[in-house]
């Protein structure tokens, strides 16, 4: 199965029953996965929205909410109702797609330029301030771990806000 399949068939194992979210070419592997598992899940035309409401749902369900948003703009558009999650102590994991590592800068640190992958944005380093926990995935072999951790940190203790960054090629991949 690819590592998106396995992201979402490991939530709704975990009893996530709600995906929040705006369809990208950054997170387009994630969005089919979406699609082909059954989940129920809510299309928005604005990531703010889909993550206010995704906070809402968390607060109203006291479960964990989840949103799937796109690389660049898509991920940045999401702040908002991240900052709303982490203010309030509120359960929500923000899964977002990125551009392909081998377009993104920090595979190439000696470059002088602040983009190389189309839409391509540093989002972990920009939510790291008001979220629990952000990751980069850079591995298949990160996966199962760090979105269990993410999940852990998000629902345990002073519940709040994490964030997963999936770069394309990682979520193509094939995982066991």
């Amino acid at each position: 199965m690819r590592v998106s399949d396995y992201i979402i068939k490991h939530l709704i194992d975990s009893g996530v029953e709600y995906i929040f979210l705006v369809v990208g070419g950054g997170a387009m592997y994630l969005n089919d996965a979406i699609k082909k598992s059954g989940i129920k899940y809510v299309c928005f035309h604005h990531e703010q929205a889909c993550a206010m409401a995704a906070e809402g749902y968390a607060r109203t369900s006291g479960k964990l909410a989840v949103i799937c948003v796109t690389s660049g703009p898509g991920a940045t558009n999401a702040i908002t109702g991240i900052l709303g999650a982490w203010t309030d102590s509120v359960p929500v994991l923000c899964l977002s797609g990125q551009v392909k590592q081998e377009t993104c800068m920090a595979s190439y640190p000696e470059l002088k330029l602040r983009q190389l992958g189309d839409q391509e944005c540093d989002i972990v380093s920009i939510v790291k301030p008001i979220t629990k926990y952000a990751k980069m995935i850079t591995s298949k072999d990160e996966v199962k771990p760090e979105l269990e951790k993410a999940i852990k940190i998000a629902t345990e203790e002073r519940p709040g806000p994490v964030w997963i960054d999936i770069p394309l090629n990682i979520q193509r991949e094939e995982i066991e």
